[in-house]
Parts: C-alpha cells; structure tokens; sequence
C-alpha cells in the first residue's frame, strides 16, 4: 500500500518538481498540495496523509511557518508523519523542529531532493514513527562538546544516513531504543542551549526574525524588480539607483500569432502558457547576465549593461537572443497543450546610449531604460520572423565574435533614418562570464 504524502510548497514550479518526483516512486503518492501554512494544516487534516512533506518557510510571513506546521499536525494528527525541507545547513533551525521532544519529523535539506532516493527514504523513515536529520546537521551537532560520547555515536551513525533500522542492528538494540534515545538526545541538546551554551529553540525564533523578515523583504523586493536593482536598494537606498547615462544593450522579444490564439483559448489556460514562456526566458536572460526590465503581455524587455555596467553587453545581448530562441523550441517540442501549435518568437536588440534609473511620479517609480536606443530596439523586434534575431550594425560592431547574414538598411515605424539590420546566426566564441552554450536560433514551422 503506498504512503500518502500531502505536500506543502509555495513556488509553483518546485511543488510540481518534488511532486513528479515522487509520484515517480513507488510506493509513494502526492494526494494532496498546499501553497501555504494555513492551507497546509487544513489540508493535512482532510485529508489524513500518511506524511506531510513542507519547505520550512512558507506564506504569509516567509519565515518557519513549515516548522511550527508540522508541531500542529503532529499534534493534531500523531499518526502523521513530517519531513521539512530547509536551505538552511544551521543546526540552530533543526533544533527549531526535533528538540521539543517529538518523533516522526525529519529535518533535510533541499539539496538533498535531487540525490538518488533520499526524499523517499526520509519519507519512509517519518512514515515508521523515526525521526531523521540531515547528515550535515548530525555530523555538525557530532562535532560539539555539549553531546555526550553515546549520543555522539548515534549522531555519527545519522550522519551516514543510516536508517533506525541501520542504527539498530549497528548498536545491538532495538528501533523502539534508538527512537527514545534520538528523542532524548535532540531534548538535551535544546536543553543545553538553554543553559547559555548556544541558542535556546525559543530565542532562535526571535534571534533570527531580523533576518528572516529581511531575506523576506529582499525576496518581495525581488519579485517586482530587477534582481541587481533590488540588490542595490538592499545596499545603499534609492541613491543606489540614481539616474545616470551609460552605453547599453537592449533586447526585445515577442510571440508570434498568440494573441489571436489566445482568443479561443480559456483565461487561465492563456495564464499558464505565458508563465511558462517568461519564466523559461527570465532564466536564460538571467544566466547571461542580463537585467529584466520588463514583461508586457508575452513580450519581454532586457537589458545588458544596466545597471550594472559591463564591456561585453552586446555579445551577451546576442547570446542570449540565441540562447532564447533555442529555449523557446525546447517547449514547443515538450508540448504546450495537446490541441496547441508551436509558437514562434521574434527578437530584436540594438545597443545605443541611454539613460538608466527610476522614472514616474504619483508615489509609482519604475526603474528603466529610456532612449532611441529602446525604441529602435523595440521597432526591429516588430520586423524579426519567428524563429529571427536581428540586430543593429552598433550591437554587431561591438561583438565581434557574432555572425550574421546583412539585410541592408531598413525603414522601421516611427524612425526617419533608415536602420541597418543583420539576421544573427551565431556566436563564435565564448564571452567572459557568459554561458559556454551557443545554441542555434530555432524557426517555428
């Protein structure tokens, strides 16, 4: 009979990653989700799991929501077992979950999801009524002289990952022994931070809510800002961003034929489909250095050299027209929807000076790019066919390791002078700090 998991995770993207990943385990289903802490206990009491899986920060507030929500469901629910996911590798935020004397809870680190079976082998673990920690931690807490030399052999043998089983047959004892001295040992070590040897578990709450409320501010900030704008706020306040002129390579990309497709096509299936393209172009722009400066609609905005300066921005613009292109044909071939066509992109990038800070009024500023350089990017974007990046003969002088066939000069809507154009085939070399990738451009059909 499988083990019933709910799952517990507010990034759509990582929920629907772990879930795959467990319903492609045997003896495991995901039978129910939830994107927040409220949710997750409502859930976990309708539907009665077997194990609860959750990240350790979860809404309203980001910060160890996931912990407190396993205490709840172990408290309403003693049968249900609970395995938390944490980023964090301090043994302070374990303690948070296993020094209040409880079993059934493990503490694993997310890094962990990816390695062979060891989500399965935890949720199994919590699932027989043990409690498990994640190797580093254990090895970490093995290291200290508050643990006793017995409880640094039990320790020693949860930072090989063993099992209760495993431990058992090691120390010539039983699963039930091993689970009252794993209880004991997690109580003493909360009790000796208590004492003044380290952190209690209650004052960890209250000792990290500066950070916590900070790395939740900052990852807020993050969500409707470019990355490095919000990191210059974090860094030095509006003044970080003050409006200055600086040479720049704008990027411009759009879909081919969706909004007509998108008339006949349910809202929230058009929602998805579009959060799944910014999303996937997002990444690349990002791993090529790039700054997000806007999404509208389907269309994407990116900048190369704002508003952090640097002297291979046309290259890496080019890089990742192509890089985007090739990203774009992977979900066509994955499939968008069963009756759904492949979807073309067009991109344009011109490199041009402009001015780059906080623009608006009204209580409502924007950080931006502004300049003809914008705008002829923009236009050329409007001429590019599925499957096309063009560019300027400044972004082509500037980056001299990309090729191109010459289209001549072209009239583009708003501009007087005539434009010169090239269709961009390749990168040849490889740019400092850029992705060693140099992907094709992709044409739909």
């Amino acid at each position: 009979m499988s083990i019933r998991v709910v799952l517990g995770e507010d990034n759509v993207l990582v929920r629907e990653g772990v879930r795959a990943l467990l319903d492609a385990t045997e003896g495991i289903e995901v039978v129910g989700v939830a994107a927040d802490a409220p949710s997750l206990v409502a859930t976990a009491a309708e539907l009665e799991p077997d194990v609860v899986v959750t990240d350790i920060k979860m809404p309203p507030l980001f910060q160890l929501e996931g912990i407190e929500a396993a205490h709840e469901i172990r408290r309403r629910h003693p049968g249900t077992g609970v395995v938390v996911l944490s980023a964090h590798d301090d043994e302070a935020y374990a303690l948070a979950l296993l020094g209040k004397g409880q079993s059934g809870l493990g503490y694993l680190l997310k890094d962990r999801v990816s390695q062979g079976d060891e989500l399965a082998r935890a949720i199994r673990e919590v699932h027989a009524g043990g409690t498990l920690i994640d190797p580093t931690i254990a090895a970490r807490l093995s290291g200290t002289s508050a643990v006793a030399d017995e409880h640094r052999e039990l320790l020693d043998l949860m930072a090989r990952g063993q099992t209760y089983a495993e431990m058992a047959e090691a120390l010539g004892t039983t699963e039930a022994d091993i689970d009252r001295r794993v209880t004991a040992l997690f109580g003493q070590l909360a009790a000796e931070a208590g004492r003044g040897a380290g952190r209690a578990v209650d004052e960890l709450k209250r000792l990290h809510a500066a950070v916590v409320d900070r790395e939740s501010s900052a990852r807020t900030l993050r969500s409707f800002v470019p990355s490095q704008v919000a990191a210059r706020l974090s860094g030095g306040g509006s003044e970080a961003i003050r409006q200055e002129e600086l040479e720049a390579t704008i990027l411009f990309s759009d879909l081919r034929g969706f909004t007509s497709l998108a008339e006949s096509l349910p809202p929230q299936e058009v929602a998805a489909i579009v959060g799944r393209h910014l999303a996937a172009m997002a990444e690349v722009v990002l791993a090529h250095g790039g700054t997000i400066d806007k999404f509208s609609g389907d269309a994407v905005m990116a900048v190369f050299g704002a508003p952090d300066p640097v002297p291979d921005h046309a290259e890496r613009a080019l890089r990742c027209a192509l890089a985007m292109q090739a990203r774009q044909g992977e979900l066509d071939g994955d499939g968008w929807a069963a009756d759904l066509p492949s979807l073309g992109m067009g991109i344009g990038v011109n490199t041009g000076t402009v001015v780059a800070g906080t623009v608006g009024g009204g209580g409502r500023l924007e950080y931006t790019v502004v300049g003809d350089a914008v705008n002829v990017a923009q236009r050329i974007q409007a001429e590019a066919a599925a499957g096309e990046v063009l560019a300027t003969a400044a972004t082509m002088a500037l980056a001299p390791f990309a090729s191109g066939e010459p289209l001549g000069p072209r009239h583009v809507k708003g501009r007087r002078e005539p434009v010169e154009l090239f269709r961009v085939s390749r990168v040849a070399q490889e740019g400092p700090g850029v992705p060693a990738a140099d992907p094709e451009p992709s044409a739909s059909p």
